[in-house]
């Protein structure tokens, strides 16, 4: 995986590269938070948007093989 995105962490925006997500989930307001390791980034795309962009990540990363 490959996926750079602007993220919050401790209480600071930044920019990050994931090559692995351990977990995906939705904060309140209908937004992703990614689970890394014991660390929470929280994103302000919505969780159904970030979903499909892993699931089409993953499944060409297996297609190109």
């Amino acid at each position: 995986m490959n996926l750079t995105l602007e993220v919050a962490f401790d209480n600071k925006l930044m920019t990050i590269t994931f090559y692995k997500i351990d977990a995906l989930g939705k904060d309140n307001d209908g937004n992703s938070i990614i689970f890394l390791g014991n660390k929470e980034y929280y994103c302000a795309t919505p969780y159904n948007q970030m979903w499909d962009k892993i699931k089409k990540i993953n499944y060409e990363s297996t297609v190109r093989k």
